[in-house]
């Protein structure tokens, strides 16, 4: 895991590729300049073998030590969570994506847990994300909340106006 900013060009490469969550381009632009604002989580692959140019002492430093996230390259983020914190005391998974050949690998759960031992450190005691709400029939959607409520997530309110045509789901962990 890295954490970093501006990996828009990320977060776009993860969007295109699941277009049955974020398959509307005026939300899929909204993410990807979000990632140029709002702090990135990244997971990346640990490396396999040495690289070209690194002494074998760096080959087994993992490269969220390596890299600030800024240097690797987009093909080499397997998931991007982008977090909002308006408030000293909570914040928000804005975006949360993975690769689609990387699903139901842990990397979700990873991120998840790297951004909350982050916030609890902060001292941040409430999480939140924002996901379509159950009231609009979606098989995607339904796993993104499973995922959600799996994570200790909990389902607060949906919100039928907050967006245009959507019903919108409020989940919260207390940290």
């Amino acid at each position: 895991m890295v954490r970093t900013l501006g990996r828009s060009d990320a977060a776009h490469e993860i969007l295109e590729e699941l277009p049955e969550w974020f398959g509307i381009d005026r939300f899929t632009h909204e993410y990807v300049d979000a990632a140029a604002r709002f702090p990135n989580y990244v997971a990346v692959a640990e490396p396999e073998s040495r690289e070209p140019g690194t002494s074998p002492a760096d080959a087994a430093t993992p490269p969220s030590s390596r890299a600030d996230g800024g240097a690797i390259p987009a093909d080499d983020v397997l998931g991007v969570l982008l977090l909002d914190q308006r408030y000293p005391t909570s914040a928000e998974v804005h975006l949360l994506a993975v690769r689609r050949k990387h699903h139901r690998a842990g990397i979700g759960r990873t991120l998840m847990a790297r951004v909350e031992d982050d916030l609890r450190a902060q001292g941040v005691r409430l999480l939140s994300v924002k996901t379509l709400g159950p009231s609009a029939y979606d098989p995607g959607f339904d796993q993104t909340r499973a995922f959600y409520s799996a994570c200790g997530f909990h389902p607060v309110e949906e919100f039928p106006d907050l967006w245009a045509d959507e019903p919108c789901l409020l989940m919260v962990k207390a940290l």
